[in-house]
């Protein structure tokens, strides 16, 4: 009997469907580890600073409350999406500033756990399609 010809046709040997392997291709950038010793990180003013500007802009760019109404969305449908796409591109710069945040600067890690947690409120709007439904 052949095995293969039960397996799932979206799913690799990695054990992922094609969105979430999507989704790690795009993500997985922006974890690369460098660690900067203490005493060479530089002050994180400046930088939380452009960091509240992009939330600010993100807010003012994308409504919140229509993010969260997205809810029925194919994986497909979401690559053209008008409303979805946009805010989730705009996340990108907002997760790489906070991880040079984290990994560079002199930033308190309650600090960072506040800034965290306001991309976090982002990123819940956008939220993840499974199953042909945005999850918030």
């Amino acid at each position: 009997m052949n095995i293969e010809c039960y397996k799932s046709p979206e799913k690799k040997d990695d054990g992922l469907t094609e969105e979430q392997r999507e989704l790690a291709e795009y993500w997985l950038p922006f974890y690369k580890k460098e660690v900067v010793p203490e005493k060479e990180r530089r002050d994180c003013s400046q930088e939380i600073i452009e960091l509240q500007n992009l939330f600010t802009e993100f807010a003012s760019d994308h409504s919140l409350n229509e993010l969260y109404a997205i809810i029925n969305l194919t994986a497909e449908d979401a690559l053209n999406h008008p409303v979805r796409e946009s805010a989730r591109k705009d996340l990108a710069p907002i997760v790489a500033r906070l991880n040079i945040l984290k990994q560079e600067t002199n930033i308190t890690a309650e600090r960072y756990d506040e800034l965290q947690a306001q991309y976090e409120n982002l990123s819940k709007a956008v939220g993840i399609i499974n199953g042909d439904k945005v999850r918030h």
